[in-house]
């Protein structure tokens, strides 16, 4: 089952398919109430990546891997691949930046800046900050007859 939620009613809705669109990232989730490890969530840009990683209570996020299209592993095929690290660079005095996505097996390059230039950097994502992050519990009761996150209070 996948489950959507409705940007404008805040519902959460079943669906039996989907279709994704440019990189993005499968995240293997543990529920926090039930313990079970039955789902993942998919995480459309790295600052959602860092919002859900941030906000989300109830799960715990026990992987990250990057849905990476053909158009940027240059393959015939989609890749999937664990995240090591998400970092932002930004050009001094230049207005260039890049985001690199650093996986098990692959670096991934968007953006302009040449990075043997002067550049500062921030690390959007690190497992070592995955790992670090402790986990929130809420105290939402779960109706289990209805379609719902594992996850709550995901902006």
């Amino acid at each position: 089952m996948i489950y959507v939620l409705d940007p404008v009613s805040k519902a959460v809705q079943a669906r039996s398919h989907c279709e994704v669109e440019d990189l993005c990232f499968l995240l293997t989730i543990t529920s926090i109430q039930t313990g079970r490890r039955d789902r993942a969530a998919i995480v459309r840009c790295a600052y959602e990546l860092q919002s859900y990683i941030t906000c989300a209570m109830d799960v715990k996020v026990e992987e990250v891997q990057l849905l990476c299209p053909p158009s940027v592993n240059g393959s015939d095929a989609w890749s999937l691949e664990h995240l090591e690290k998400i970092a932002f660079y930004e050009g001094i005095g230049t207005g260039e930046s890049a985001v690199i996505y650093q996986t098990s097996g692959n670096t991934y390059k968007f953006g302009t800046l040449d990075l043997r230039k002067k550049k500062t950097r921030r690390i959007w994502y690190s497992e070592q900050h995955l790992f670090s992050r402790i986990t929130q519990q809420s105290h939402r009761t779960l109706d289990m007859r209805e379609p719902h996150f594992y996850a709550s209070k995901v902006r």
